[in-house]
């Protein structure tokens, strides 16, 4: 145990510990809290291992039951997508990647 850090609830701590061991199934309130700053901790930082299983599983699925093939495009689709590049940087001014990385300062 490293340390201690204390606590007042709001609601007062007699309230907290009545509502903690007769209304959940916690033995104790710091059992409690400990569950609660897990809990928001994963949240807060995007690790619900939960989703993260489900997500493998779908990846793992899909990646075995789907086969990725890439080919070249005949004529026409080479046309059409030149043709869709030529619209979209007519619309916008296209900055190069290098430029954008010059500005974040990042190197890849």
């Amino acid at each position: 145990m490293e340390g201690v850090i204390s606590y007042r609830p709001r609601m007062g701590k007699s309230k907290l510990e009545s509502l903690v061991k007769n209304k959940l199934h916690y033995k104790s309130v710091n059992q409690f809290i400990d569950h609660a700053v897990t809990k928001t901790l994963q949240e807060e930082f995007g690790h619900n291992p939960l989703a993260k299983k489900i997500a493998d599983l779908v990846y793992k699925v899909v990646s075995e039951h789907s086969e990725l093939k890439f080919v070249r495009p005949t004529s026409e689709e080479s046309a059409e997508i030149e043709e869709i590049v030529h619209k979209t940087t007519a619309k916008r001014k296209m900055i190069p990647a290098e430029a954008l990385l010059k500005k974040t300062k990042r190197k890849f």
